[in-house]
């Protein structure tokens, strides 16, 4: 960690903001390495090791579970042959689930007005692979997760940080009780973690994130899995059983509301990796055109184009059958400003960061 991080953290223990001192134990050219904070409030202690800062304080049985389960699941990764050179290309890679999580990034960059020098915490950052391209846009990132294992947790950032051409901090800690201080970030991004928390947890988490954004920040919500009347379940276990997955898939409009009850303004975002949302010119092709015809071809590109169509489409994906994910911007209120005026603003920001890209 660098030392002026100290500044922007809370307490995980008595939740007091800005109240840890860093003591350093061992530091190199790029950051502290071993040390400990101390709560100046309530005296209690947090070790930072190989430069990882570890806030996570009395973390349920379950938490622990899921934390020690990916540690077997980086076992797994490397009998599967996965190491450095394969997570630095992430999430560039022949797959169709890392064909998702690539075109939902570059949706996000090409369409959210990203500054330099802005904040913003990577919930759940397992591999580190998105921490490092926020980071490598010149974002200050933070990678947040309850696991510090290689391959499945914080010490994978060293992969990307190890050469100096890009840092980012690494927090040990759970979404649930985020140790940043209030106000301190302009952007929270979470990709396909919210749903490990069940309801309790889920309305903790987004008051969190709330309460760790400054007015007029955003979260940037990210192929969250949902129930829907097709699949009301949501979330099939057999594959993550063995690692102990804490995995509870929610109704969009569940996401929606608890975000709209910690305060935030939302809105669903199209996911484009979907060719109808995604590709200006879709349309049907090949032996697919052949079967539903020209009408049917001629329908399809003109509900494209309607914004009402689009949204009725996607609002049906969502909630009745399926086959996409949940993708949500959630925006702070600014004081002085409406629901209207704060979205229009969203929307204004996002088609010029559209046009530059």
């Amino acid at each position: 960690m660098r030392q002026e991080l100290a500044s922007h953290l809370r307490c995980p223990a008595c939740r007091a903001d800005r109240t840890l001192h860093l003591q350093v134990a061992e530091r190199d050219a790029r950051e502290v390495r071993e040390g400990t904070l101390t709560c100046e409030a309530c005296g209690a202690s947090f070790p930072v090791q190989e430069g990882i800062v570890e806030l996570l304080h009395e973390p349920p049985a379950h938490l622990l579970a899921e934390a020690a389960g990916l540690e077997r699941f980086a076992a797994q990764m490397r009998a599967d042959g996965w190491d450095r050179e394969m997570i630095r290309r992430l999430p560039d890679v022949e797959h169709g689930y890392w064909y998702v999580q690539a075109r939902s990034m570059h949706q996000l960059m090409s369409s959210i007005p990203f500054q330099p020098g802005q904040s913003i915490l990577d919930v759940g950052s397992n591999t580190c692979w998105a921490a490092n391209r926020f980071a490598q846009a010149g974002l200050d990132a933070i990678a947040l997760d309850i696991s510090t294992a290689e391959l499945q947790g914080l010490r994978t950032a060293e992969y990307f940080i190890a050469d100096g051409s890009v840092f980012f901090e690494r927090l040990l800690g759970s979404m649930d009780a985020i140790p940043l201080a209030s106000g301190s970030l302009d952007y929270v991004y979470c990709c396909e973690v919210l749903h490990h928390n069940d309801l309790a947890s889920l309305r903790r988490t987004f008051e969190e994130i709330a309460r760790v954004l400054r007015p007029g920040g955003r979260l940037l919500m990210v192929n969250e899995t949902l129930k829907t009347l097709r699949d009301p379940d949501g979330v099939h276990v057999e594959g993550v059983e063995q690692y102990d997955g804490y995995e509870h898939a929610h109704w969009a409009w569940r996401y929606r509301w608890e975000a709209t009850r910690a305060g935030l303004f939302t809105e669903v975002i199209e996911p484009h990796y979907r060719p109808f949302f995604g590709d200006p010119a879709f349309s049907v092709r090949g032996a697919q055109a052949r079967l539903v015809g020209p009408i049917v071809r001629r329908l399809s590109r003109a509900a494209q184009e309607l914004t009402p169509a689009r949204k009725a489409y996607l609002s049906w994906l969502n909630h009745c059958w399926g086959t996409v994910s949940m993708n949500m911007i959630a925006t702070k209120p600014v004081r002085g400003l409406g629901r209207a005026r704060t979205l229009a603003r969203l929307r204004g920001s996002r088609r010029r960061a559209e046009r530059r890209g």
